[in-house]
């Protein structure tokens, strides 16, 4: 087979995703789908995805040796021999016969789901021995898993071990189950299975998500509750997060794990999940106790079941090295736990568990089936894998802002972002190519002084806008992690939470969650060094080697992919400084002062009037660059009325004489229009070729 670049794919479901690998199987990119969109865990196909890495990595479709993807629904050989008619029916978007999503002429092969979790560890994986544990929410079926393909491949034709265990025991009954948890041995890049579960599709897969809350795997557990909690299946990572807040708010109930094992005869307590009152009603705090408690037992069952079977797996097995991949083992507090409790020598915990890493798995099996003889890297990739940003990017991003920041070169952006969060300021970093996986590991990342408790409140409420209860983390220079957290084993992809050293705990309040724990990331020499740097421009000035560190982003979006998503985030949100590479910017103050000669100018823009069923007037709107806001019938108007031709002094003297408006009220609302981008302030009297409409 002829040797050439290789590119993973998870298509056509959530967190879609693509990574490229070069000849000589170095990641020339990763990336999700929901970068690009601003749509977060965006699915579907991946047409924009891969037309953006190939183009980044100046390569054409044809030169792709081979496309290796994966979808955990359905197999995607079927699907795509339909897409012409359902296309033309209307049923998928005409991207998805795109060629950047089909890429005809390609060698295309495609993996089940809990093997390609499994490669997503397996070449990188800092030993070359063990076991690796695939929990998620469902994988393949039983069915598409052994129904043979000339170009599908699956776990069913794998070697088993000698004391091979599946649940159920005869595979022959398991048609409508799905894969629930996983377990592999390796030696070398050889692989057997050791445990397979599966999970009972209990109702019908015609139901919302397929039925999937409903399903009994650990992932899919994890993800009833955060649906019932907040709405979302893939809201698990504040479940996680409220566990600890049981104690505090609901200090009189009793603990009830919602799991019971062992693993292999697990016990779901779905009386009470099918019973538990007020499902996704977290805006009333009235729920909150509950909500907590339900919680807590979902992650003490969890644990309690996950541990024993680890250390049952350890003894039986013998193996000394534990990888986690899938959905679950984006849970730190478990990971923290079996790091520490479960006798393992080593835990590999990459930085792309969840379906996004399907995209590294499917790539790498790839690089594997063309150049067999290969060796693997045995070396972890630090995750910085998206691209980098071009120069006249930035320069574009920031002339589109010029009306709201300020920008100034700076020889040493991490001594001046070190001294921006020793003065209390919350600093937005943005630097090199983008962070592949969940976490913002200090490439798009939010900062500030751990030593301030207040920073919690401020990130959340005005920063991320997001729910008051959830902790912040901690990165650590390496070497001193242990002077500051308890059982520290490497943790550089912010996969571990472990507890704080109580006498270290009151000096950084901001990164202790409730329970005395903090997730942390290890940042080691030679890890980022650019981002190490802040730190230790930090510990300097403070004598503290951390700090907080959380992604780049504002609530309901995913992670800033380009300068233009950075300065957006930066300017909706109550950040002080964004370092832009080497530029430090900040926030133009509103021009009080001056604003009488001004002309202000509307952006191009629609503005709707919202009425109820009677015709009574409810609020209004403008839809601008992407965004819908509301605003008042003053700024409506106003907004109308900035035709770039008049100054404001002309615009507040017509105001107070034909409505009466005070030109302090007009002042305050101009002002507001033009922090939300709305309006711009001209100095002359340009106007706009495109005036706003009414709908």
């Amino acid at each position: 087979m002829p040797a050439g670049p290789v590119l993973g794919l998870n298509q056509y479901t959530h967190s879609a995703a693509a990574c490229l690998l070069d000849t000589g199987g170095r990641p020339l990119f990763a990336g999700a789908k929901e970068r690009l969109s601003r749509r977060k865990h965006d699915g579907g196909d991946t047409a924009d995805l891969v037309g953006h890495a190939l183009e980044r990595c100046g390569l054409e479709p044809a030169e792709l040796a081979a496309v290796v993807a994966n979808n955990h629904l359905f197999r995607i050989d079927d699907f795509e021999r339909r897409l012409p008619w359902s296309v033309a029916l209307g049923h998928y978007r005409p991207s998805f016969l795109r060629p950047e999503n089909l890429l005809p002429g390609i060698e295309k092969w495609e993996l089940s789901h809990h093997l390609a979790h499994a490669w997503s560890v397996l070449p990188l994986a800092p030993f070359a021995r063990g076991l690796i544990l695939v929990m998620d929410g469902i994988g393949s079926t039983w069915r598409e898993l052994h129904r043979p393909g000339e170009r599908y491949h699956s776990d069913a034709g794998l070697p088993r071990a000698g004391d091979f265990r599946q649940v159920p025991a005869e595979p022959e009954r398991c048609e409508g189950w799905r894969e629930a948890e996983t377990v592999y041995r390796f030696d070398g890049l050889e692989l057997e299975l050791v445990f397979k579960r599966w999970t009972r599709e209990r109702t019908p897969v015609l139901l919302h998500n397929y039925g999937f809350e409903n399903m009994e795997s650990l992932g899919a557990v994890y993800s009833r509750v955060a649906s019932h909690v907040f709405g979302h299946w893939n809201d698990c990572g504040k479940v996680m997060g409220l566990a600890p807040w049981a104690e505090r708010w609901d200090p009189d109930g009793r603990p009830r794990p919602l799991l019971r094992g062992p693993l292999e005869e697990l016990a779901i307590d779905w009386s009470r999940l099918e019973s538990e009152p007020h499902p996704n009603e977290w805006e009333d705090e009235a729920r909150r106790p509950a909500y907590a408690r339900l919680a807590a037992d979902l992650q003490l069952g969890l644990e309690e079941v996950v541990l024993d079977f680890l250390r049952r797996l350890r003894e039986r097995t013998g193996e000394r090295n534990l990888c986690l991949a899938g959905g679950v083992a984006l849970n730190s507090t478990l990971n923290g736990r079996i790091a520490r409790e479960c006798g393992f020598d080593r835990v590999f915990v990459p930085p792309w568990p969840g379906d996004d890493g399907i995209a590294v798995g499917c790539a790498l099996w790839g690089r594997h089936r063309l150049r067999p003889e290969a060796a693997p890297a045995r070396s972890p990739w630090f995750p910085l894998l998206g691209a980098k940003p071009e120069e006249e990017e930035i320069a574009a991003a920031l002339a589109e802002a010029a009306d709201w920041v300020e920008a100034t070169h700076c020889d040493q952006p991490a001594a001046a972002a070190a001294a921006a969060l020793d003065a209390g300021e919350v600093v937005a970093w943005y630097r090199g190519p983008a962070e592949f996986g969940p976490r913002a590991l200090g490439n798009r990342s939010i900062l500030a002084d751990p030593r301030r408790p207040e920073m919690v409140d401020r990130i959340n409420a005005a920063i991320k806008k997001r729910e008051a209860f959830r902790p912040f983390a901690p990165t650590v220079l390496a070497e001193e992690a242990d002077a500051w957290f308890a059982g520290v084993t490497p943790s550089p992809y912010m996969s571990l939470t472990v507890p704080v050293r109580p006498e270290r705990a009151e000096r950084i309040p901001a990164v202790v969650h409730v329970d005395g724990t903090a997730r942390i990331q290890t940042l080691a020499p030679g890890e980022n060094e650019p981002f190490r740097a802040v730190i230790e421009a930090f510990r300097a000035r403070t004598g503290l080697p951390l700090v907080l560190n959380t992604s780049f982003n504002i609530r309901g979006e995913p992670l800033v992919e380009t300068p233009a998503d950075a300065l957006r985030s930066f300017l909706d949100s109550d950040l002080d400084l964004l370092v832009l590479e080497d530029r430090l910017v900040r926030k133009r103050p509103f021009p009080t002062d001056r604003l009488s000669g001004l002309r202000p100018r509307h952006l191009p823009g629609t503005a709707e009037q919202l009425s109820d069923q009677d015709g009574e007037p409810l609020g209004q709107r403008i839809l601008c660059g992407g965004r819908s806001l509301e605003v008042s019938s003053l700024q409506l108007g106003l907004w109308e009325q900035c035709d770039g031709q008049r100054t404001f002094a002309e615009l507040a003297a017509a105001f107070a004489e034909e409505w009466e408006v005070p030109p302090a009220e007009l002042t305050e609302a101009l002002a507001d229009l033009w922090r939300r981008r709305l309006v711009r302030l001209d100095p002359g009297g340009a106007g706009l070729e495109n005036g706003p409409d009414r709908a």
